[in-house]
């Protein structure tokens, strides 16, 4: 069964007027008056509709988000041929 991760969002945007969605074990995390709390969801897709109901420009945080929702593909990605080639 999956864990549920306490996720934030930032009051203050930053420069481009996003605000920013962090994890709760995040080292760029701002301090508790800086921050909402949105709940604890299981993945980043939640994370982020939770988020875009209350706040139009949302991103997630580089360092906590991003890093652990991306998959790691270490085999490099082959073609596959779902028809067969012309016959000669």
């Amino acid at each position: 069964m999956n864990k549920g991760i306490y996720y934030y969002v930032t009051i203050a945007t930053d420069q481009e007027g996003y605000h920013l969605l962090h994890r709760q074990e995040c080292k760029r995390l701002p301090a508790k008056q800086d921050m909402i709390f949105i709940g604890t969801l299981y993945n980043l897709n939640q994370a982020l509709s939770t988020a875009r109901i209350n706040f139009k420009k949302v991103k997630p945080c580089i360092k906590c988000c991003i890093r652990y929702s991306s998959p790691v593909i270490r085999e490099s990605v082959r073609p596959v041929h779902h028809f067969p080639q012309k016959m000669i």
